[in-house]
């Protein structure tokens, strides 16, 4: 995954940097969790209890720029186990 630059507000993504490019939210982000599969990255949990079970993943229809002819591009952003860093895991083009 890439990690990327974000900006929120309020705990939400509102515009974030990738490639030298800034991008803006379009639209209202949607958030969720999944549960992270430890087991295919760790043979056993750690025994600190700092096992990380919960990702929290955050769709962003976003716009180059603040340009409303842009069209918008699907982002799926995670944000870090240190609740600070941020990564791209997967975007795609949205339909006009």
């Amino acid at each position: 995954m890439e990690s990327v630059e974000v900006e929120t507000a309020h705990g939400a993504p509102v515009s974030f940097i990738r490639a030298g490019r800034s991008w803006h939210a379009g639209a209202p982000p949607v958030r969720w969790f999944e549960r992270v599969a430890w087991w295919e990255t760790a043979q056993r949990a750690p025994k600190d209890g700092m096992l990380r079970i919960d990702a929290e993943v955050w769709m962003v229809q976003a716009r180059i720029g603040h340009n409303q002819r842009s069209p918008l591009v699907t982002f799926e952003l995670i944000l870090g186990h240190d609740r600070e860093s941020w990564s791209v895991r997967s975007m795609e083009a949205v339909a006009a």
